[in-house]
């Protein structure tokens, strides 16, 4: 997968965003945590004001602790005022080598234009009113039951790669609470079958390497 520089990330669901943003970190040999050196995170938490994008600047003027890249995720972007969105136009401009900015808003209309003229843009559309992610995906020890499900999912090809996206988001999320190798496992295998459809491959072919591989 080609990754640009800059990503703006157009959604309302948040559990959608996170599954996206985990895709482009684990794009980039990295983990979607907080606790990660080389990710640096904007959000609630830290604020949106200009003293965030003078922190930016700082994260970016530094190598890498432990990966090839670093990455700076900016959560709901169009919190930023005007004065802070400027001064990240011009970190936009000049990223750098091996940096990559990822902004994700449900508001694209409190974006600047310049902002968004910059960035790679990809608007998730949530295909239905459930919004609470629940297991889909669970691979057995009976290879007929496994077939099964892979033919049930892979029925709508249209809706294989946001059920990978939220698949990827609760696995992660299970790993947290309980870690261990199996589900550790199994988010290798969404992650490289999410790879395989933005490669244009048949989205069937991804399911059947999840199940079968």
């Amino acid at each position: 997968m080609n990754l640009f520089p800059s990503t703006l990330i157009i959604a309302k669901n948040k559990n959608i965003i996170d599954a996206k943003i985990g895709q482009f970190c684990a794009d980039l040999n990295q983990n979607f945590d907080q606790n990660n050196p080389d990710i640096l995170l904007i959000d609630q938490k830290s604020g949106w004001g200009i003293d965030q994008i003078r922190k930016i600047n700082n994260f970016l003027s530094q190598k890498p602790f432990s990966h090839q890249s670093k990455t700076i995720i900016i959560i709901d972007a169009q919190n930023l005022n005007i004065e802070a969105q400027n001064a990240l136009l011009k970190i936009l401009e000049e990223p750098g080598k091996d940096n990559y900015i990822i902004l994700t808003t449900n508001r694209i209309k409190s974006i600047l234009p310049t902002i968004i003229s910059r960035c790679q843009t990809i608007k998730l559309v949530q295909k239905n009113h459930d919004t609470t992610l629940k297991k889909e995906i669970e691979i057995t020890d009976n290879l007929i039951k496994n077939l099964a499900l892979s033919d049930k999912l892979g029925k709508n090809k249209e809706d294989i790669l946001p059920l990978l996206e939220n698949q990827l988001y609760f696995y992660q999320q299970e790993l947290i609470k309980n870690p261990n190798q199996k589900t550790s496992n199994l988010i290798e295998k969404i992650i490289k079958a999410i790879q395989m459809i933005n490669a244009n491959v048949d989205p069937r072919n991804a399911l059947d390497y999840i199940f079968l591989a």
